[in-house]
């Protein structure tokens, strides 16, 4: 039995989306679950995450930065749509 081919650009676009819709559901627990929770932690989770970004010296691999670029993307997703809910709130 032959093992099936993997499109080589196809793994780590999965690790992006898997990476993506882990942390955005993360999100949306930790706002229903955390009254203290408040878009100024996204906020700070970006810039260190933008920090990271950059901070690449060592060299993380394709994986690792698929992974960061989804994790902020996440992050920023979700903190647009926070901040246009708390916009149309008031």
């Amino acid at each position: 039995m032959s093992t099936p081919v993997i499109d080589s650009d196809d793994f780590p676009r999965q690790i992006y989306q898997q990476t993506f819709e882990s942390i955005y559901e993360y999100l949306e627990e930790r706002l229903r679950t955390d009254p203290t929770f408040a878009p100024e932690d996204i906020r700070q989770f970006l810039k260190d995450a933008y920090a990271r970004q950059g901070d690449n010296w060592v060299g993380r691999g394709v994986l690792e930065n698929k992974k960061l670029d989804a994790v902020i993307a996440a992050y920023e997703c979700f903190l647009a749509e926070w901040e246009t809910e708390l916009e149309a709130d008031t």
